[in-house]
């Protein structure tokens, strides 16, 4: 009898994956908030590092 090998998270490649990790997916949900649904040519140039500024250690 052959077992089925079972799936850990940690076995997801995330490269290959249509879902982002959940560290990243929160990371790019503060991202769409600070650009709050402007287009990006209304985002003014100084405002640029603050919105991408990810991963606050």
């Amino acid at each position: 009898m052959v077992e089925q090998k079972k799936e850990f998270i940690t076995e997801v490649d995330y490269n290959k994956s249509s879902v982002a990790c959940p560290t990243c997916s929160t990371e790019c949900k503060k991202i769409n908030d600070r650009i709050n649904g402007r287009d990006l040519s209304k985002i003014k140039p100084k405002e640029v590092p603050h919105i991408l500024k990810v991963f606050n250690f």
